[in-house]
């Protein structure tokens, strides 16, 4: 007993593990016919069966199924069984397996069953019920060791009800295997043999009588509800009932697409696309310009055969100017420098600065700069006093003056905004009238220098103002021989 539980517990194990995806069945209008095999193991004791206490033994049979509604079935069967008793023992021998070696009689039956089956799930792959119904059962008794018989079919006929559990596992969408127990128990007897003269032992009140039955069948199913798609679930339980044929589908028939890519699981031969990609009809990623990146994922579609990409589909730019390797003539271009479609550095004011980096990006050519594009010469914000050794009587610029006017040209070029006033002042020595016209001669002389070294003219006003604003207080000093920049808001 226990080594065929365990072979059926088994097989439902093997066949849940073998069910389709989906195998609904609707049993209305379905016709079936099963076969299959059970133990029987008679609970006998006590009975008037000559109170032999016989052993289990095995049966098999054959039964026709018929479906009146979704979940409700009618199954007709008929089987073969057979056992033999224990003289060993008196006690009750169900339990042991059937052997002639200690027996006396051999127990032969003819089965038949006529019950309802319930089923709760129809819609699964693994269908359990409930049973139950009626039976007459033939037995024929002889003896085991002789052949001789006791009584044959017909003359010992048992009234038999009927009641069980069980599951039927999904063998694609027409089979299933059944497995399952029935109790039967017998309260009556409907003949008995002509040699029992005893109203007692002939009597519809006796000792309990019973046989419990696991048994393993297979069942095969005709008709029944439509599959119209061939998804294998029926159309009264399919929600998509328009599935393209070799798509896989769920327990409501709705197509599988486990990659997401718009093509059905069963039909997608490229399964496991990335997310994001775009698929051909077959489901399979496509690289349009053969990077190695797929189109939909690929963020630069059109890169030219051959060139390498990151991960994003994108030309390599080692240097992050936004020219691609294989376009750029001057790789390595610092960060933050504005390039031209070559990918070269552009310098618009020549300074030796890359646009960009240019802090001062309009630095006047020549002018002296630091790392970022801005002029190293000092701004003009305020008077400043160029004490410039003219000679008495002269507007003469000598060489150390010059030397002077130059820094100042620099500067002032350096800052092309700011305009100046330059303005020319002579010490009391002299007429004023003369000083006044010598003044302006000075700052005119001072004015055109600026100008030969690149200041433009327009920024600068000359005014002479001869012998006033003195900056000590002996107006014959020569250190009041001056001039004054002085800037201009």
């Amino acid at each position: 007993m226990k080594k065929f539980l365990t072979v059926v517990a088994l097989a439902a194990f093997l066949m849940a593990m073998w069910v389709p995806a989906s195998a609904a069945i609707d049993y209305t209008g379905v016709k079936g016919v099963g076969i299959g095999g059970a133990l029987w193991s008679p609970i006998m004791n006590g009975s008037k069966l000559d109170r032999e206490p016989f052993a289990m033994g095995y049966l098999g049979g054959l039964n026709l199924k018929y479906g009146f509604t979704q979940n409700l079935t009618l199954n007709l069967g008929i089987g073969y069984g057979q056992t033999y008793d224990d003289t060993t023992t008196a006690d009750d021998a169900s339990f042991k397996f059937a052997s002639s070696g200690n027996s006396s009689t051999k127990l032969k039956g003819i089965f038949t069953e006529l019950a309802m089956r319930y089923y709760f799930l129809p819609e699964s792959n693994i269908r359990p019920y409930v049973l139950g119904g009626f039976g007459v059962n033939l037995w024929r008794a002889e003896n085991s060791q002789s052949g001789v018989l006791a009584y044959g079919f017909g003359d010992l006929i048992d009234l038999v009800l009927k009641t069980g559990v069980g599951a039927e596992f999904a063998v694609g969408e027409n089979a299933g295997l059944d497995v399952g127990v029935k109790f039967n128990f017998l309260p009556a007897y409907i003949t008995t043999p002509s040699d029992w003269t005893d109203e007692a032992k002939k009597s519809s009140y006796r000792g309990f009588q019973a046989y419990l039955e696991p048994g393993l069948g297979f069942n095969y199913y005709f008709g029944g509800g439509k599959d119209t798609d061939k998804d294998g679930v029926k159309d009264e339980f399919d929600q998509c009932p328009d599935t393209p044929l070799g798509a896989m589908v769920d327990a409501n028939g709705c197509p599988l697409d486990e990659d997401g890519d718009g093509v059905y699981d069963g039909l997608d031969q490229c399964p496991n696309t990335p997310s994001g990609a775009r698929v051909d009809v077959n489901g399979c990623p496509m690289d349009s310009d053969r990077d190695g990146i797929y189109d939909g994922i690929d963020k630069c579609p059109n890169t030219p055969a051959g060139v390498k990409v990151d991960s994003r589909g994108c030309a390599l730019d080692d240097d992050h100017d936004g020219v691609p390797n294989y376009k750029d003539k001057c790789a390595g271009t610092p960060a933050g420098a504005k390039v031209d479609y070559k990918g070269c550095p552009t310098d618009a004011d020549g300074d030796g600065v890359y646009d960009g980096i240019d802090r001062c990006p309009d630095t006047p050519a020549g002018v002296e700069v630091d790392s970022y594009g801005c002029p190293i010469a000092k701004p003009v914000k305020e008077v400043e006093v160029l004490h410039i050794n003219f000679k008495k009587r002269s507007f003469e610029l000598d060489d150390a003056s010059k030397a002077m006017l130059d820094d100042m040209a620099m500067r002032l070029k350096a800052y092309p905004d700011v305009k100046v006033e330059i303005g020319g002042y002579t010490d009391a020595l002299g007429s004023r009238k003369f000083n006044k016209k010598l003044s302006q001669k000075r700052a005119d002389a001072v004015k055109k220098y600026l100008v030969s070294k690149g200041v433009a003219a327009d920024r600068m006003t000359a005014i002479g103002y001869g012998e006033t604003n003195f900056i000590v207080a002996d107006k014959y000093s020569k250190k009041n021989r001056r001039v004054e920049i002085k800037p201009i808001k």
